[in-house]
């Protein structure tokens, strides 16, 4: 049945989602990220390669390796929780030391290297995060699809950009990269289902 015929039918909308991040947290503890603060997100894609063949004149084309796309969100840069302490801690729980706390902890005095001396690394920057989730919903509210992005990070954190001349919300710009998107029909669509 259409959705243009029927009342009980109805597509997906761009404004109804939740964008979970249910690890991203200050280091103390003290703040987590909201859901209400996500503005945008694009939700993930991917991209099969195509390997050519030829033979007498012709080229055939077969396909190759899965690429799943980076995916973007925008969040609006609160103050509480304060938005820019939120991926300031999610890069140091990532395993990232500034240059400073690196020095202090290289250099004991007695020429001996300080444990919890580490980089970036995936482990802890998925674990930073907790699974990455975009929920979408129908106008009542029910989940109807769920994207988890599987072992996300972020690659990208833009916070923003000020102006004398603005008045607009401040926004904060993040990329994920991940391995894979799990999809799967959340327990509004089968609730949406049975109505039809």
């Amino acid at each position: 049945m259409a959705f243009w015929t029927s009342a009980l039918s109805e597509p997906k909308r761009q404004h109804r989602f939740i964008l979970r991040l249910p690890e991203l947290r200050t280091s103390n503890g003290e703040s987590a990220y909201a859901e209400y603060l996500a503005k945008t997100a694009s939700k993930p894609s991917y991209s099969i390669s195509e390997v050519p063949h030829k033979f007498l004149g012709n080229t055939f084309y077969y396909p190759g390796t899965v690429s799943w796309e980076p995916v973007t969100v925008q969040l609006i840069n609160s103050i509480d929780p304060d938005g820019n302490q939120l991926l300031y801690d999610a890069l140091s729980q990532s395993g990232y030391l500034m240059p400073d706390l690196q020095n202090l902890r290289v250099n004991q005095g007695d020429g001996s290297i300080a444990s919890g001396i580490g980089t970036v690394n995936k482990r802890s920057a998925q674990l930073a995060l907790g699974n990455v989730e975009i929920d979408e919903l129908t106008g009542e509210g029910q989940v109807v699809s769920i994207w988890t992005l599987k072992n996300a990070f972020i690659t990208s954190a833009k916070f923003g950009d000020l102006d004398y001349g603005g008045d607009e919300l401040l926004n904060i710009d993040i990329t994920f990269r991940y391995d894979w998107a799990a999809y799967e029909q959340g327990p509004g669509f089968e609730i949406i289902r049975n109505l039809q």
